[in-house]
């Protein structure tokens, strides 16, 4: 249970950070809360979990963290515009693109913290994901794709790195 969390709060960040409007104070709440990336890390310290949790929990207290997850990209589960988000034709406005530039900056700044402890290939998993991700943003902020193919490629390259990182663990078995 204790690895599952610290893979959840991973795959938070690779969300972009995952928080509710309100977040949880109690880490048992975090603990039951899984997401697309969660598995068993055996890398990561409950320090670095926790520093990981922090710094996520304040990325997403922001009012441009609300906007993004409302009109552009699903990051919390159970998003009640998921469905509309991922299907939307629509390119990002300005007040959107600003937003999302300003939400991706304080969610980067937790990356360090997840990649901190991770054996060099499950790094390099993480690494590449970060890399194509970050290119989705580029293009999703440079308008060239709409909110509903960013959302849908993200979420494709949530599920190939998970998948990545569940053929490295079941190499080490």
């Amino acid at each position: 249970m204790k690895n599952i969390f610290k893979f959840s709060l991973i795959g938070i960040t690779f969300l972009g950070g995952c928080a509710t409007n309100v977040a949880p104070n109690n880490p048992v709440q975090l603990a039951k809360t899984p997401s697309p990336m969660t598995a068993p890390a055996t890398d990561h310290s409950g320090s670095v979990a926790k520093r990981l949790n922090d710094c996520i929990i304040r990325g997403n207290q922001s009012a441009d963290a609300l906007l993004v997850d409302s009109q552009v990209i699903a990051v919390t589960r159970n998003n009640p515009h998921a469905k509309a988000l991922f299907s939307s034709p629509d390119k990002l406005n300005d007040q959107q693109a600003v937003a999302l530039k300003n939400y991706l900056a304080e969610a980067n700044s937790c990356r360090p913290i997840a990649l901190e402890g991770l054996s060099p290939a499950k790094k390099a998993v993480y690494e590449d994901f970060f890399k194509k991700i970050d290119g989705v943003y580029a293009d999703l902020i440079a308008r060239k794709i709409t909110i509903g193919v960013a959302n849908q490629e993200r979420q494709l390259l949530m599920q190939d790195a998970h998948m990545k990182k569940l053929a490295l663990q079941s190499k080490k078995n």
